[in-house]
C-alpha cells in the first residue's frame, strides 16, 4: 500500500500527517509527504520572487515538521517538495503517476486568494483523485 500525505503549513495538515503515519505503521505502507510551494506569478510582478520564496520556506518547514511526526510514529517517510500554481492538480498528478492507493490531507490550508474558500484544495482533490481520499479534521 502507498499513502500520499499532502502537507502545508497548517495545523489541519499536521493532523492529517499524524493520521497518515498511523495508517502507514498499521498497514506496513509506504508514506510520501508532498508539499506544494505555490507560485504566484501575479504577485512576483509586484514583489519579485520574494513571495514565492517565502511560501517555499514555509512549506519546507512544514515538511520537516511532518517528517518528524512520521518518525515519532515509527514510520520512515519520503519527502517531496514541488513548485506550482494549482496544488489540487499537482496532488492528483502525483497520486496518478506514483500509483498511490490513498491520499490523506487536512480540511483546510492556506491557498492565496482562496483562503476564504474553506477546503477548496481538498474538494478539488476529492473530485479528481484516482484513488481514495481521507480528509482529516
Amino acid at each position: 500500500m502507498k499513502i500520499l500525505a499532502a502537507v502545508d503549513p497548517s495545523q489541519s495538515a499536521m493532523k492529517a500527517v499524524e493520521k497518515a503515519a498511523d495508517l502507514a505503521k498499521k498497514e506496513g505502507a509506504e508514506l510520501t509527504l508532498l508539499g506544494i510551494a505555490e507560485a504566484f506569478d501575479d504577485m512576483e510582478s509586484i514583489f519579485g520572487s520574494q513571495a514565492t520564496e517565502k511560501l517555499r520556506e514555509e512549506v519546507t518547514k512544514a515538511l520537516e515538521q511532518a517528517k518528524a511526526i512520521a518518525a515519532k510514529a515509527g514510520v520512515k517517510a519520503k519527502v517531496v517538495l514541488q513548485n506550482g500554481v494549482a496544488p489540487e492538480d499537482m496532488i492528483v498528478a502525483k497520486a496518478e503517476k506514483g500509483g498511490f492507493d490513498l491520499i490523506v490531507m487536512g480540511t483546510r490550508g492556506k491557498k492565496g486568494s482562496k483562503r476564504l474558500t474553506i477546503g477548496s484544495v481538498a474538494s478539488g482533490v476529492v473530485a479528481l483523485a484516482p484513488c481514495s481520499v481521507l480528509v482529516v479534521r
